[in-house]
């Protein structure tokens, strides 16, 4: 595994990216509702990759691995937005209703209350709420009475059955293998709990009494840090390619239809470049 030759990859595969978000912009075919809602999340999910790409660049390999939930999460989401044309209703009303629920916040731990200056005016708010913010707020309101905490019923890995099932085989294969590697792990890692803490450093696979000295382990626990990294590079350069297959179908578009094949062959001609290397 090589993660400066994995980088490259990911370079090329995020041009491929950035030419798909330009190509379903509003700017190339007029507004819908659709890109109205996966438009933003495509936007801030290549800064995710540009962070991605400096952490990288700086050896910070723990950071990196954190922000590949986050990403592919995003895909996710988009996919599912993508296969599900209720969904797209769903979270704007889902967004609506929660910036109207945060004007009242309050949080009390052990006494200590903060409460938004909002809360004294509820009533007046409520008074003058629009009917369809009515309606969101009832749609994300539970039996009793509690906020629904979830945009959609179906949890991440039931999205991905969506997902796959609409935009087939190819698709659900490699969304389902970085959600694999991504995961459960990454999720450990980014709580910094003491699992996660071993993952990372790779002590889940070596303990440190069984080297014979500090700079052996140094050496393994690097090695194993640039070889984790490097596995999630993979996944996210696989997720890319994925989602540009789902706008395709999606879209019906000739100019996103040719920017799905050149990230194919791309990644095709990366894969067989590897089989060289190691035939």
């Amino acid at each position: 595994m090589n993660i400066e030759r994995e980088l490259t990859h990911l370079k090329c595969q995020m041009s491929h990216y950035k030419e798909v978000m330009k190509a379903i912009s509003p700017e190339s075919i007029g507004y819908s509702e659709l890109t109205s809602v996966i438009g933003p999340i495509l936007v801030l999910n290549h800064t995710s990759l540009e962070s991605i790409v400096l952490l990288a660049e700086n050896d910070k390999y723990r950071d990196l691995i954190i922000l590949s939930r986050p990403f592919l999460e995003s895909v996710i989401n988009i996919g599912f937005i993508c296969a599900n044309n209720e969904a797209v209703i769903a979270s704007k009303k889902y967004a609506y209703q929660k910036g109207y629920r945060d004007l009242f916040r309050d949080l009390d731990i052990n006494g200590f209350s903060i409460k938004s200056g909002f809360s004294q005016h509820i009533k007046e708010f409520e008074n003058s709420t629009p009917e369809n913010l009515k309606e969101a707020i009832s749609d994300f309101t539970l039996k009793n009475g509690r906020e629904k905490m979830s945009w959609v019923n179906e949890n991440t890995k039931e999205k991905l059955e969506l997902i796959g099932k609409t935009y087939g085989e190819y698709v659900n294969g490699l969304l389902t293998f970085a959600f694999y590697a991504i995961y459960r792990d990454v999720s450990e890692i980014i709580h910094n709990s003491y699992y996660g803490a071993r993952i990372f450093l790779g002590m889940q696979q070596k303990d440190i009494t069984m080297f014979r000295d500090s700079a052996e382990a140094a050496e393994y626990f690097g090695q194993h840090q640039i070889k984790l990294a490097t596995l999630i590079i993979q996944q996210i350069n696989i997720s890319i390619n994925s989602l540009i297959n789902i706008l395709k179908q999606k879209f019906l578009l000739d100019s996103v239809k040719e920017i799905f094949e050149n990230s194919n062959t791309a990644m095709i001609q990366y894969a067989s470049s590897l089989d060289e290397k190691n035939s």
